[in-house]
């Protein structure tokens, strides 16, 4: 069986055919990657407590932590920026809880532009809350309401860099205001801006399975290699659970 990856999601409203309610939305590209990459994509829909999350990803071989608003300031301790919009403390509840769950359970995760800020504060990192203010241009914003494009580099680490071209310079789909500050815990930078904002992150040290996150929208372009590294690292990670949990077969028994 292909490995199963949850992806959070968030509540909004939606209208369709002249019907108007509140409904567990994602962009399908999202939905695309996964399948596209040999997974079964199944929402993640905010709301739960810490105990679902418990649950609910020790049924998933995998966890993508999608785009999205802002990240509360009040979780890494900061006073919010004029800037800061589109807080929503149920998704952030419910994403904390289940990227917690993900990296105390080995699951492989992959955290998206929100996804990366997610994991950055769960591991006791912070965030810039208006990049303009810290490089003094827009380019990582994009238009309002699209993605634009610059350039990222990996220069460190080893999953990314065994993913995606090191050393050099290619062009993502961005869409962000926000980013990480000050790196959490466990977590090490390995991709940059050409202004020296930090663009990708993973799990620090080798033996540490896929953790990894990205402030870019790679779901937007056509590279799909993070996403088949994640399903294949899920994949790995049913295997060797399968593997594990046969009877043990005794010699000559």
């Amino acid at each position: 069986m292909s490995p199963i990856i949850g992806i959070t999601s968030y509540e909004a409203k939606a209208d369709w055919k002249g019907w108007s309610a509140m409904a567990a939305l994602l962009p399908w590209c999202y939905v695309d990657a996964i399948r596209g990459s040999g997974g079964r994509p199944v929402l993640l829909p905010p709301g739960g407590d810490l105990a679902e999350a418990e649950a609910t990803v020790a049924d998933l071989d995998g966890v993508v932590l999608a785009g999205g608003g802002d990240v509360d300031p009040a979780r890494y301790g900061a006073a919010p920026h004029p800037e800061t919009v589109c807080t929503d403390p149920d998704r952030d509840a419910w994403e904390f809880a289940i990227a917690s769950a993900a990296l105390r359970a080995g699951v492989p995760l992959l955290g998206i532009c929100r996804g990366m800020q997610v994991l950055n504060v769960c591991c006791g990192g912070t965030l810039h809350q208006h990049v303009p203010d810290l490089v003094g241009h827009g380019e990582h914003e994009g238009p309002q309401f699209g993605f634009g494009r610059h350039q990222v580099r990996v220069t460190a680490g080893e999953t990314l860099a065994n993913i995606l071209p090191g050393g050099e310079y290619f062009a993502v789909p961005t869409h962000h205001h926000q980013a990480i500050d000050v790196v959490g815990a466990g977590l090490i930078p390995v991709a940059w801006a050409d202004d020296g904002l930090i663009e990708a992150v993973e799990a620090a040290g080798s033996g540490q399975g896929f953790t990894v996150g990205v402030q870019w929208h790679p779901e937007q372009g056509d590279d799909m290699r993070l996403f088949a590294a994640l399903v294949a690292a899920a994949g790995d990670r049913r295997a060797d659970e399968a593997v594990a949990s046969m009877p043990s077969l005794v010699a000559g028994a």
